[in-house]
C-alpha cells in the first residue's frame, strides 16, 4: 500500500482458470475508485452527497465468482466492439472473418469472453494532482474472431473531483475496435431502489432505432419522440410505455448519436439526482452514448449488500463508437489500421446541483 497517496492493490480473488484477479484503490479528496483486473471492471465509486457523506454509485457484486457468472456486463470494459453486431460474418479489406453468435444470430459485446472476461494488468500510478490505473492487455493474434494483434490500454484516472477513462490501441492488422465502459449507476447510492427519481439530459438530436432483433438501425430525428433528451427530463420509460420502441427493449436501449459541442467544454450527458443533489457531468469525445434504462434487470440477480436487480435500478450510459456500423452504411466505420493510433476519452466529472 502506498501510503502517501491511499492506493493499494490486493487480492481479489482467483478465477475458474487460476489467474489472479487485484482489486485496486484509488482515494483523492472525497472519490474513492475501487477497481480489478477482471474485466478491467469498476467495483465501487464513492462520491460525496450534498451532506458529504459517500456512497458508491455503481451496481456491483461482491465476489470474483459472480462476476465470472454475470450475464449483464455489470461494470466491465468491453470490446473490441462494444454492442450488436447484426452478423457474425463480416469482411473486411478483402479478409473474411467469423465471430461468436452469443445473442441470436448477433454478437453481442464481442461474444462470451472479449475484454469483459479477459483479465487485464493493473498497475497503480500518481502524481500530484491524480492517481489512476493503467490496465493493459494484449490478447494474441485472432482473438474473438478479430484479426490482427492488438495492444490496449484502458486507464483510469481519479482527480478531486472526476473520473476520466482514457483508451489507447494499436493493431497489426486492419481491425474494428469500438469499446466502451459497461457500468450501471444510481446517483442515489446503494440503498436507492430505483433510478426514475433522476433527471437526464443528452445531447443528441438523433437516435438509432432497433429492429425486432434488437439491432440499431438508420438514425432519427428524436424531435417529437421519447428519445428527445435534450432538456432535463426523467429517464423512467413508464409514459412511453405504448411507443413500440420503448415497448421492445423494455424501456431504452438505444444508441443517442452526440452532438458536437457548443462551445467546446460543453458535457455532453448530464444526469442529476435531485434528493442528494449529486451531479454527474459526461464529456467524452467519442460518437455515440447508449443509453441503457435497465428494463431487463431483474430479481433473480443480487448485487452487492444483497441488493436485488430489478427494472430501472440504475442505468448506463456507455461512451462508445457508432454502433453496428458494418452494417449501417449511414455510418462511419471504427476501422483501427496498422500505424495508427487510438484514442478517445471520457471524464466523469461530478458536483453538487445548487
Amino acid at each position: 500500500m502506498d501510503q502517501a497517496c491511499g492506493s493499494e492493490s490486493r487480492l481479489f480473488g482467483i478465477t475458474s482458470c487460476g489467474e489472479k484477479v487485484f482489486c485496486h484503490t484509488l482515494r483523492k479528496g472525497l472519490l474513492r475508485l475501487r477497481c480489478m483486473d477482471y474485466g478491467g471492471g469498476i467495483l465501487s465509486l464513492h462520491v460525496p452527497d450534498h451532506r458529504g457523506k459517500g456512497e458508491n454509485i455503481f451496481l456491483a457484486y461482491e465476489t470474483l465468482e459472480e462476476y465470472e457468472n454475470d450475464s449483464c456486463w455489470c461494470g466491465l470494459l468491453c470490446g473490441p466492439v462494444a454492442g450488436r453486431l447484426a452478423k457474425t460474418r463480416f469482411r473486411l479489406r478483402g479478409a473474411s472473418y467469423r465471430l461468436e453468435a452469443n445473442h441470436g444470430s448477433a454478437c453481442l459485446h464481442s461474444g462470451s469472453t472479449g475484454f469483459s472476461r479477459s483479465v487485464w494488468k493493473g498497475e497503480i500510478f500518481r502524481t500530484s494532482r491524480e492517481e489512476g490505473v493503467c490496465f493493459s492487455l494484449a490478447p494474441p493474434r485472432g482473438s474473438w474472431g478479430f484479426p490482427g494483434a492488438l495492444e490496449i490500454t484502458a486507464t483510469y484516472t481519479l482527480s478531486e473531483a472526476s473520473l476520466s477513462l482514457d483508451w489507447e490501441a494499436r493493431s497489426t492488422l486492419p481491425l474494428l475496435l469500438a469499446p466502451t465502459f459497461h457500468g450501471y449507476i444510481n446517483l442515489g447510492g446503494t440503498a436507492a431502489t430505483s433510478a426514475r427519481d433522476h433527471l437526464l439530459r443528452i445531447r443528441s438530436s438523433r437516435f438509432m432505432p432497433l429492429h425486432e432483433t434488437y439491432l440499431p438501425g438508420v438514425p432519427l430525428p428524436v424531435e417529437g419522440t421519447p428519445f428527445d433528451f435534450r432538456h432535463f427530463r426523467s429517464p423512467d420509460p413508464e409514459p412511453w410505455q405504448e411507443h413500440s420502441q420503448i415497448r421492445l427493449a423494455r424501456g431504452y436501449d438505444h444508441p443517442f448519436l452526440l452532438d458536437p459541442p457548443a462551445p467546446p467544454e460543453t458535457p455532453s450527458v448530464i444526469l442529476e439526482h435531485p434528493a442528494s443533489r449529486r451531479r454527474m457531468e459526461i464529456f467524452t469525445d467519442h460518437p455515440a452514448c447508449i443509453f441503457y434504462s435497465g428494463g431487463f434487470l431483474d430479481s433473480a440477480t443480487l448485487f452487492e449488500k444483497g441488493r436485488r436487480g430489478r427494472p430501472e435500478l440504475a442505468l448506463a450510459l456507455e461512451l462508445q463508437e457508432y454502433p453496428n456500423a458494418p452494417f449501417v452504411p449511414e455510418l462511419p466505420l471504427p476501422l483501427l489500421l496498422p500505424g495508427e493510433i487510438y484514442r478517445r476519452r471520457t471524464e466523469w466529472r461530478f458536483s453538487l446541483i445548487p
